[in-house]
């Protein structure tokens, strides 16, 4: 099952994404966990139990199965229900700033899943609500059996998330991916918000850190901090690409290498072209104060910028996208 966070790091994931959703504060079910009472496990062979499903005619001969991040901290339950997640507006808001990054490269493939309350990141590591993370582990990984039996078709694919979306498709890499012919299939797996450490890369020696901007089968994975940050989720041993450079040297990338940050405020999109630059230091990749630091929700911990991984880099990472895919499709002599 996932790998657990330390006690710790759970109460510093807590705070940091409270402030991810402004104005929400944490709500722990009043009932043990018990696994009894988990909602209905989705059956993804059905178009509800997914918040994205491809149009008919596929526009790219490329998929991308994507997991979104915590989103859920109502009292109700420790994983939220099917019912909950097709609701909840935050989910369909990924959809658009973080999964909308591969929108033109590939097909998406976006499962809701029974995703583990933000209240676990409070309790200790024996707490039996812990396995609520396995029951959330479960259905990613269903869902992504469902995809390759329903949807795949022999395609290549890429693999991505953020913070717990990001950890279960971690899980997913080690427990499946030992198949070499399913790994001839992944153009990239994007785990980012979450660490890959040189322990994971050592036990399970055929997932490869991608080390250049055009590797494919690669993961590419770094959590955005300042220097001085409030709190740091990167885990010991962790190794951090470069999202402006794509590559894992500690070199410092200047801010016109970004090609654009894009926010999704209430209404409309706000672009902002060579919005910051930085470096890799220890598995983190670091950047100096933003421009906009006081329009930004998540300043309630300082220096600590986990829920704009995607968005600070949203354009690198778009044309990061195309370049693997595009590498990938004429490598395997594939028509695009």
């Amino acid at each position: 099952m996932p790998r657990r966070f330390s006690f710790i790091l759970a109460a510093l994931l807590t705070l940091v994404l409270i402030p991810y959703f402004p104005g929400i504060s944490c709500a722990e079910p009043g009932y043990s966990f018990d696994p009894s009472l988990a909602p209905s496990s989705p059956d993804y062979s059905l178009p509800k139990s997914w918040a994205v499903l491809p149009e008919e005619p596929l526009p790219y001969p490329v998929d991308i199965f994507f997991v979104h991040p915590t989103t859920y901290n109502g009292d109700e339950n420790w994983n939220q229900s099917l019912e909950g997640e097709s609701a909840d507006p935050k989910v369909r808001g990924v959809m658009k700033s973080q999964a909308g990054v591969f929108s033109t490269s590939a097909c998406l493939y976006a499962p809701y899943y029974r995703q583990a309350n933000l209240a676990v990141l409070y309790t200790p590591e024996e707490s039996p609500a812990r396995k609520s993370l396995d029951v959330a582990y479960l259905d990613v990984e269903a869902a992504f059996d469902a995809y390759m039996r329903y949807w795949n078709n022999g395609r290549p694919f890429i693999l991505a998330g953020h913070s717990q979306g990001s950890e279960h498709l971690l899980h997913l890499l080690e427990r499946r991916f030992g198949d070499a012919e399913l790994r001839k299939k992944l153009v990239a797996a994007y785990i980012i918000g979450w660490s890959v450490t040189k322990d994971d890369l050592a036990r399970y020696s055929f997932l490869k850190i991608a080390e250049s901007p055009d590797q494919t089968g690669g993961i590419v994975s770094y959590n955005t901090q300042g220097p001085n940050p409030g709190y740091s989720i990167v885990r010991e041993g962790a190794v951090g690409v470069n999202p402006l450079t794509m590559t894992i040297t500690g070199e410092v990338a200047d801010a016109d290498q970004n090609l654009g940050a894009v926010f999704f405020p209430d209404k409309g999109v706000l672009e902002i072209p060579h919005y910051t630059g930085g470096q890799t230091v220890g598995g983190a990749f670091v950047i100096p104060t933003p421009s906009n630091i006081d329009d930004l929700d998540a300043m309630k911990i300082p220096e600590f910028y986990h829920p704009y991984d995607y968005t600070f880099f949203y354009r690198n990472l778009q044309q990061n996208a195309e370049l693997r895919t595009r590498t990938y499709l004429e490598s395997h002599g594939i028509k695009y």
